[in-house]
C-alpha cells in the first residue's frame, strides 16, 4: 500500500524528464535532416514552426488565415557632428533597419530624422532578376530630415528582413534595378540581412524552383516525441506500481 505522497511526487518527476529526454533525443537525431529540408531548427525559443508569416500578398494555401503586415516608423537624433545610432521596426517585427552611429549627415537646424518602414507586394515593383523568386514581402524604406527632405546617408545601414521559407538573397531595388547584396542568413531566425548604402525597397528571394513549403517535419518530429514520451512514461508507470503484498 503506497501512503506517503513522496512515491507520487518521484514518479510526476521522472515522468517530466522522460518528456524532456525524448525530447531532446529525438532533436539530436533527427535535426541535422531536417534541417537541410525545413529553414529553421525544431527548438525554436519553445515554437515549432514559428508564427505564421504575414504576407501582402499571400499565397492561396495560406491566404484564408492570413493577416496583413504591420509598417513602422521611428527617429534618429541628431547632432552637429552626425546621428546616434538607432534601429527602427516594423510593429510585427517581420522588418527592420539599423542605422550605426554617424549614418546620418547632420543638417542645419535639425534635430531629428523620421524614418518609415511600409510593406509592400515586391512584385508590384518589379519582377525579380532572371533565375530568382521573391520569398515574402518587399519593405519600402524611406527616411526625410523632420519631414524636411530625403537624409544623407554617409554610412552603410543594415536592412533585416524576416522570410516565410527559404529566401537566399536580399534584393534592393532604387535607382530603377533590383540590385543584389551581400547576404547574410539566421536560419534559426528565418532572418536575411546586408548592408546597404542607400534606402529603397528590401525584398527576400531564393533561386526558382529551390526549397519546399511544407512543414511535414515539424509534424512527423512531434508525433515521434509524443510517441516516446508516452512509452517513457508507460514504462517508469509500471516500474513504480508496487506489489500487492502476498
Amino acid at each position: 500500500m503506497v501512503t506517503p505522497e513522496r512515491p507520487i511526487r518521484g514518479m510526476r518527476r521522472t515522468a517530466a524528464a522522460a518528456w524532456g529526454l525524448a525530447a531532446v533525443l529525438l532533436y539530436l537525431a533527427v535535426a541535422p535532416a531536417v534541417w537541410r529540408a525545413v529553414p529553421a531548427r525544431l527548438l525554436y525559443e519553445g515554437e515549432a514552426p514559428p508564427a505564421p508569416y504575414r504576407w501582402v500578398h499571400p499565397p492561396p494555401e495560406v491566404a484564408r488565415d492570413n493577416q496583413p503586415p504591420t509598417g513602422g516608423a521611428g527617429q534618429i537624433g541628431l547632432n552637429p557632428t552626425g546621428s546616434g545610432s538607432a534601429s527602427v521596426l516594423t510593429d510585427d517585427a517581420q522588418a527592420g533597419v539599423i542605422f550605426p552611429h554617424d549614418a546620418v549627415a547632420p543638417k542645419a537646424g535639425v534635430t531629428t530624422a523620421v524614418v518609415r518602414i511600409a510593406p509592400v507586394d515586391p512584385a508590384a515593383v518589379a519582377p525579380p532578376p532572371a533565375g530568382l523568386v521573391f520569398d515574402g514581402n518587399g519593405y519600402r524604406v524611406e527616411a526625410t530630415y523632420q519631414n524636411d527632405g530625403p537624409i544623407t546617408l554617409r554610412r552603410s545601414v543594415t536592412p533585416v528582413l524576416r522570410y516565410p521559407r527559404h529566401a537566399t538573397v536580399l534584393l534592393r531595388w532604387s535607382d530603377g534595378a533590383w540590385t543584389a547584396l551581400d547576404t547574410k542568413r539566421v536560419q534559426a531566425a528565418l532572418q536575411i540581412f546586408a548592408a546597404s548604402d542607400r534606402l529603397g525597397v528590401f525584398a527576400a528571394a531564393r533561386q526558382a524552383g529551390g526549397g519546399s513549403s511544407s512543414w511535414l517535419p515539424y509534424g512527423a518530429g512531434a508525433a515521434v516525441v509524443l510517441a516516446a514520451a508516452a512509452a517513457a512514461v508507460i514504462l517508469l508507470r509500471r516500474r513504480r506500481v508496487p506489489r500487492a503484498a502476498p
